[in-house]
């Protein structure tokens, strides 16, 4: 798809999408409700049984923080969807994020479930990652919530709170904390996820949001953008 036909389907719908937001929800509830299945309802050893594997369910600690961080990621779809995205949805867009989603909770369940060693100070580094990265997301969309609801700035591009350290703090936030969850499951291959998602935003979600702004905002946009960067602070 073209830069300007994704910018098209992923900011410039006026629709309420309904239907496309309940049907992300109920599907990304299912990956949730599967993850927690392979993390304690023994799905592990039937998954792995089923592929001639033997997958035996790892440290308990870990994988009820993977289980948790995974119920915390998915309320916070529910407030994004619901409450502060005012954008339209696409269709394109829901079955773009339900099969990534549930690539990355499998990945997760499977790995850093099956994984025997203790739960350690790494792990208590992904915790603490994966709080801070939820903290950075929410809090940052909620700021912006609250000030888009003022009459007084209507129609103006907020460059407040943690948008004052980075044009994409939200995106910012997701890379730290599925960093965290992958030193949760203390499995090196999950790596991929944040690497994946770091080459998503660099390549498409990023510029093409910045189009966007820049069409919408122009001249507030284009100052803005002269001073803060793109997605970490003094770097990028």
């Amino acid at each position: 798809m073209r830069r300007r036909d994704l910018q098209a389907s992923m900011y410039e719908l006026t629709d309420a999408s309904v239907t496309q937001r309940w049907m992300l929800a109920a599907i990304v509830g299912v990956w949730v409700a599967v993850a927690w299945w392979l993390l304690f309802g023994g799905g592990l050893e039937t998954a792995g049984a089923r592929f001639g594997w033997i997958w035996m369910p790892g440290d308990v600690t870990r994988r009820a923080c993977l289980g948790a961080g995974f119920s915390i990621y998915y309320l916070r779809i529910l407030f994004t969807e619901f409450v502060f995205l005012k954008r339209g949805v696409s269709w394109s867009e829901v079955f773009t994020i339900v099969p990534w989603m549930l690539g990355i909770f499998l990945l997760l369940s499977v790995a850093g479930g099956t994984n025997p060693e203790p739960f350690g100070a790494a792990g208590v580094a992904g915790l603490v990652l994966f709080l801070v990265g939820s903290w950075m997301n929410s809090y940052g969309e909620y700021a912006r919530h609250r000030w888009k609801q003022r009459p007084e700035n209507r129609g103006r591009l907020y460059t407040q709170g943690l948008f004052r350290y980075s044009r994409h703090p939200n995106y910012l936030g997701d890379l730290i904390l599925f960093t965290g969850l992958c030193l949760i499951s203390g499995a090196w291959v999950t790596a991929l996820i944040p690497l994946a998602m770091l080459a998503g935003f660099v390549f498409v979600n990023i510029p093409v949001l910045d189009s966007h702004l820049r069409d919408k905002y122009g001249s507030q946009f284009e100052e803005y953008a002269k001073g803060t960067r793109k997605l970490i602070p003094r770097l990028y």
